[in-house]
């Protein structure tokens, strides 16, 4: 078994030796050591197997004494080397291709949205992308769990969503939240005051009205009635059956000035950090011993930002890749405002803070502001308060109460 391995490793040729007298030329090649087995006479001359180190002198000697060699076959290692020569690009190729395909399929290169109908795709996917999940993006770059959790944290109206990945695609299932329009009154109500204020203007247009113009009303008192008690005109005849109170669905405008209060602030000294526009970009290699720096130097800026993207795979030895850095210098930009500015800009921010409280059909007649910070205070701060006129009415259901003549 051992002479046959011996066989195997070093290659075997089996031969046809043709001409005349081919005994001679096999005695020939024994007596110089040529080893030859496994002799079996064939039409037209005789077949053997030799090692094939011999081949060589086997064939100057037929060459020498008028025979004629035919290879039949070859085999043994060194035939499957010259292949494995002949081939190297192929077989480099396909190992390539392989590795390519493992690579691109790594990657997430489609992403699908389903479930939405009120919130848009797009934001989604912006959403999605702060997270790792965008094209291009790799599998080993972000967790989908984390992920989900994050985008429900952002995007207030989803109830639900799941991040499946197949392949190179990365389906996102939502569920968006329901809701629930007001709930429409039915049945006797009352107009309420939403708000403090002072009344300037009443409509009523059906129910019966509480408040005069001048008066002052606390937020929820009776502004409009719902239940009208009937009143004797002097000039017509009197009812042959006493009048009853009644309850109607009260509706009217009642408009009432009121007052809004925001607040704003801005200091007088702000440091920022900007972008220089100077830049430095490195590529490192990750092995599971060390990380080596292939090109690059280390980053000159003292205060920087870093952008860095990372390609991972997981081998038996550990963790391979590059990771790509990009280093952004950052200078230190001091901005100072005068009092003056200060102030308009906090009396700015004072408006856009009232500015989701008033309704767009109110109207602003008066605004004053108040510093409300010391002169040796960093941060300026200021209070705006708006003088607003404004429909104050809103409906409310009448309780009804047991043994009451109004139900």
């Amino acid at each position: 078994m051992s002479n046959r391995f011996l066989e195997q490793f070093g290659g075997v040729i089996t031969i046809i030796v043709q001409g005349r007298y081919p005994e001679r030329l096999i005695n020939m090649a024994l007596t110089r050591g040529i080893y030859i087995w496994n002799i079996k006479p064939v039409a037209g001359g005789i077949r053997f197997e030799i090692r094939s180190s011999g081949y060589e002198a086997l064939r100057a000697m037929a060459e020498e004494n008028g025979y004629q060699l035919k290879i039949v076959s070859k085999h043994g290692l060194p035939v499957y080397k010259s292949i494995v020569k002949r081939r190297v690009g192929f077989m480099l190729g396909g190992v390539f291709f392989i590795i390519a395909l493992y690579l691109i399929s790594s990657f997430v290169w489609f992403i699908e949205i389903t479930g939405n109908e009120r919130i848009d795709s797009q934001k989604i996917l912006d959403t999605v992308a702060k997270y790792g999940v965008y094209q291009g993006a790799p599998k080993w770059g972000f967790s989908r769990t984390a992920v989900e959790e994050q985008v429900l944290r952002d995007i207030g109206d989803l109830s639900y969503i799941k991040i499946e990945i197949r392949g190179v695609k990365a389906n996102i299932e939502v569920v968006e939240k329901i809701v629930i329009p007001p709930q429409e009154i039915i049945g006797p109500s009352d107009m309420v005051a939403a708000r403090s204020g002072i009344v300037e203007e009443i409509l009523v247009l059906d129910g019966q009205a509480k408040v005069e113009v001048g008066q002052v009303v606390a937020k929820g008192d009776v502004l409009i009635s719902g239940t009208v008690i009937p009143s004797l005109s002097p000039y017509a005849p009197p009812p042959p059956e006493p009048l009853l109170p009644y309850q109607v669905q009260a509706r009217g405008v009642v408009k009432a000035r009121v007052w809004y209060d925001g607040y704003g602030e801005c200091p007088l000294k702000t440091e920022n950090r900007v972008l220089s526009g100077r830049k430095a970009h490195r590529v490192i290699l990750l092995t599971p011993w060390r990380e080596l720096l292939l090109w690059g130097k280390h980053s000159p800026f003292a205060n920087e930002q870093v952008a860095q993207r990372a390609y991972k795979l997981d081998t038996p030895i550990g963790p391979l890749g590059l990771n790509y850095q990009k280093h952004s210098e950052e200078t230190l930009e001091v901005v100072t405002h005068t009092e003056a500015e200060a102030t308009q800009i906090a009396r700015q921010k004072a408006l856009e803070s009232l500015q989701s409280q008033i309704a767009p059909s109110s109207k602003i007649i008066d605004s004053t502001m108040t510093v409300l910070s010391s002169p040796s205070d960093a941060i300026l701060r200021v209070k705006v308060s708006l003088e607003v006129i404004e429909d104050i009415a809103v409906a409310q259901p009448i309780n009804k109460l047991e043994n009451s003549p109004f139900q």
